[in-house]
């Protein structure tokens, strides 16, 4: 059932409406949550947000009163998702441009089309913790999960800490605690195929004009000058400063990031032929038009960039401070896909050792939070250079 965040102040989507998400109550009475952010990429100017504040990615008006949820990690069915499926389901919908983070309490004027827009998904974040509290009875809450995929994946990502210090401050219980980001450890601060930082120079520009400093990690924010401040809009970096238990679901040869970010090319935003493309050129890196789309399509050459990408990709999580702590861990598959997590087939079909995805995230739940437990992560192994996927399960 929709719930609409009209009764608080500054929780608004880019077009002035009401945030809000949706709650299905398990079918047994249970003091278990699960938190869930939508995905949908993001807006990277001013002319692009206008653009995506005319549609649900950015505006409100047209909710439906109920949806489908999410799968796969947010399933209901036992079979498929024993570690959650009798969470009450809680998903948040996305409609600020910048993973819940904007932070601007005036506005931005787009005199062209006449737009007012606001940047206030740090304050949406804030109303919906602040209304399950009082109202859906998650004062009460025992175990609690956040998940979400893609730009919600990144969202899980920027305020896990943030959301359970505020449920904590809200609450006198203990309660259980991790965070599972699906398909949201995007390389933002890498260049494409041809040495162009173009994914940092968007992500540098939302960050900024949605005044996202208060919205993203502020352990990140404290560790970095104010130059590089936007570096805390991205995973890699906030996971630096992650005190709280989490389970990475991602893939190592991501189908978003091998166009949207690898392959990529600026857009021109001024150009009203392009601009409703809220994800930017991908796969328009010249001479990669192809292969970015379809890593099978690649040549002998191409197949080093993806070969080299994943090993980046890997490097990256692995060597980072979050994901070395107690309690947390990952399951990363070579698998061609974007939010395989979400996929009721995929999380309980893609294989990493002999373990499914599924079962990987049941015995690190099963653990987390247990003296002594030990966090086993899952990592497969890359593309080999006749473009061949190595792991049959994908």
């Amino acid at each position: 059932d929709l719930r609409l965040l009209d009764k608080y102040e500054g929780a608004t989507c880019l077009d002035g409406t009401a945030g809000a998400y949706y709650i299905e109550y398990a079918k047994t009475s249970t003091k278990k949550y699960q938190l869930f952010f939508e995905g949908g990429g993001w807006c990277y100017n001013d002319k692009d947000c206008a653009n995506r504040a005319t549609g649900d990615l950015g505006s409100s008006k047209n909710y439906p009163s109920q949806i489908d949820m999410a799968g796969g990690v947010a399933s209901a069915n036992c079979n498929i998702n024993p570690a959650f499926c009798d969470f009450n389901k809680v998903y948040m919908k996305y409609c600020d441009g910048n993973s819940f983070s904007g932070a601007l309490d005036s506005t931005v004027h787009i005199e062209e089309t006449d737009q007012d827009l606001y940047f206030r998904g740090h304050y949406i974040l804030e109303a919906v913790l602040t209304d399950l509290i009082a109202n859906e009875g998650m004062d009460q809450v025992s175990e609690l999960s956040l998940t979400g995929c893609s730009a919600g994946g990144l969202s899980t990502f920027l305020h896990s800490d943030y959301v359970h210090d505020f449920i904590s401050s809200k609450v006198s219980q203990d309660f259980k605690y991790g965070a599972t980001p699906i398909s949201g450890f995007f390389l933002m601060d890498r260049q494409n195929v041809h040495d162009e930082f173009v994914m940092s120079a968007q992500m540098k520009t939302i960050f900024e004009l949605s005044n996202a400093t208060i919205g993203v990690h502020q352990g990140c924010i404290e560790n970095t000058d104010s130059e590089n401040h936007y570096k805390c809009n991205t995973a890699p970096e906030a996971l630096k400063y992650i005190e709280q238990p989490i389970f990475v679901l991602d893939s190592s040869m991501d189908s978003w990031q091998s166009g949207c970010i690898m392959t990529n090319k600026a857009i021109d935003y001024d150009n009203t032929a392009t601009r409703d493309m809220p994800n930017g050129l991908c796969s328009a890196a010249e001479g990669f038009e192809d292969c970015g789309g379809n890593v099978e399509n690649c040549d002998d050459e191409q197949i080093y960039s993806v070969v080299e990408y994943q090993g980046s990709f890997v490097r990256l999580l692995t060597n980072t401070a979050g994901y070395k702590k107690e309690n947390s861990g990952a399951f990363i598959y070579p698998c061609f896909t974007h939010c395989a997590g979400q996929d009721d087939n995929s999380f309980a079909g893609f294989t990493v050792d002999g373990v499914t995805m599924s079962a990987a995230v049941n015995n690190w739940w099963q653990g987390n939070g247990i003296d002594g437990a030990v966090t086993k992560s899952y990592l497969s192994q890359i593309y080999n250079l006749d473009s061949s996927n190595p792991n049959p399960t994908c």
